[in-house]
């Protein structure tokens, strides 16, 4: 059962009208232009008090590291952000990544990957794979993300195999989009309780993502990939998410190809709640530093 604060949050959400930013291409095209007038998010002084942040450039692009106060050494983890592939990470990404780098005492690195509709999936990888090339080295990085930030994880990891590179140890995926053609029929009995995302919305945002590629093709849908040599996953859904009926989906896709798959569903959560300040955040928190933990020390 979920608790006041996450039956008040999702009242608050639908207040809001959080979905109307999605609702169509013209509100999508309004809401990208919104968002590219502001900019990203940056790390508040809040979070700068907790924790060391520092920013690099990688091939013309920020990348924020933010790391512990101790010193640390071995593999990090990094963390792709959601947004319906078209949108900067925000606040709420950020205290996120906090918790998690002051929890799991190591770096985090967040890159502000290449955007849509600016640029499309091969853009995105032409940047990505080479960043994640030179992030991990000769260590198995750790990959978490949050909704097309996940679809992005599972993405590169999938590429990183396929080039040789070395794989990451572990996956955090929180409220995964794993197939972008929005298809499956199922959608529609979900889709009044989600207070967060259209199925026409984010069929039209995976539109502008995958560019030339077809949204079928594994790089823009993981879940038709072959997934041979994925590392261990911990997969975060909630029942009223559109993407909860994918994730199960992705769930029977995983055991056909033996991943180890750490299962977290949420009855009752809306999209990417982790990102919320309500007490199945705080669990959910709890369950991903206890499973990349493990991931680290292996």
């Amino acid at each position: 059962m979920a608790s006041i604060r996450a039956e008040l949050l999702t009242v608050v959400v639908r207040a809001l009208r959080v979905r109307r930013k999605y609702d169509g291409p013209q509100r999508i095209r309004a809401t990208i232009a919104a968002d590219r007038a502001k900019g990203p998010a940056v790390p508040s002084a809040k979070i700068r008090g907790r924790v060391s942040v520092r920013e690099m450039d990688f091939r013309g692009r920020r990348v924020f590291v933010l790391s512990p106060r101790t010193a640390v050494s071995g593999p990090v983890a990094i963390y792709l952000h959601g947004g319906g592939w078209v949108e900067p990470i925000a606040d709420p990404h950020w205290e996120l990544i906090e918790a998690l780098v002051r929890r799991l005492d190591r770096p985090i690195v967040v890159p502000m990957y290449p955007l849509a509709p600016e640029c499309t999936a091969d853009e995105v990888f032409a940047w990505l794979l080479p960043f994640y090339a030179d992030i991990a080295g000769g260590d198995a990085p750790v990959l978490l993300g949050d909704s097309a930030g996940a679809n992005l994880a599972l993405s590169l990891t999938i590429q990183a195999i396929a080039d040789g590179l070395t794989a990451p140890s572990a996956l955090v995926l929180v409220s995964p989009c794993l197939d972008a053609t929005l298809s499956d029929p199922r959608l529609a009995e979900i889709e009044p309780r989600d207070p967060i995302l259209p199925v026409h919305g984010v069929a039209e945002l995976a539109r502008l993502y995958a560019g030339e590629r077809a949204v079928t093709d594994p790089l823009i849908s993981p879940l038709f990939a072959d997934l041979t040599g994925v590392p261990p996953i911990a997969l975060f859904t909630g029942t009223r998410d559109i993407l909860n009926v994918d994730a199960h989906r992705f769930r029977s896709r995983a055991a056909e190809f033996g991943i180890e798959l750490d299962w977290h569903e949420y009855p009752g959560m809306l999209h990417a709640w982790p990102l919320f300040p309500i007490p199945e955040a705080e669990r959910a928190i709890g369950e991903m530093v206890d499973f990349l933990t493990g991931a680290l020390v292996r």
